[in-house]
């Protein structure tokens, strides 16, 4: 688990939220992850993925908690953003990009913006949670307790942005 902290701050006056993060594993390895059926069910959610520009991604978190939407940039091995469309929350857009740091290590941005000023800081610790499976799926471990970890992480993302 990593206990580097996110940031949450503003673009054109509304919250979003940046992450990175160094990854042991090669570029093609993490790229399969954040963009696969398959790899997303081990970090994320199930998923349905339609990879190309203008395709989707649909995120299944169960209990009707679906997000994702039109892929609307697509760098293929490099960078991949959506819209986030969450039930009840108005939408917003996920961005992912790679760089190769060296051939067993991956750098992982994460941002997302255009999030509503009351959800920034539970997306914040959210996302961190979510990067820790990642970062666990990546070098072929197990997933973690993502409530736990979140439940762990929330109050500190509340001082943070308080």
């Amino acid at each position: 688990m990593d206990d580097t902290f996110g940031e949450v701050n503003t673009e054109n006056g509304l919250p979003q939220v940046e992450f990175e993060r160094v990854l042991d594993a090669a570029i093609d390895a993490v790229w399969t992850l954040l963009t696969t059926e398959d790899g997303l069910k081990r970090w994320l959610a199930p998923s349905r993925v339609e990879l190309r520009l203008g395709g989707t991604m649909n995120i299944d978190f169960g209990d009707g908690g679906v997000a994702g939407g039109e892929i609307i940039e697509l760098i293929p091995g490099v960078a991949i953003e959506y819209h986030w469309r969450f039930s009840g929350e108005p939408d917003s857009i996920i961005r992912f990009e790679l760089d190769v740091i060296d051939p067993d290590q991956t750098r992982l941005r994460l941002q997302h913006r255009l999030l509503p000023a009351d959800q920034a800081t539970g997306y914040a610790a959210g996302w961190h949670a979510h990067l820790d499976q990642l970062d666990a799926a990546a070098a072929g471990q197990d997933p973690i307790d993502w409530v736990g970890r979140y439940q762990v992480l929330l109050p500190d993302y509340r001082k943070r942005t308080a």
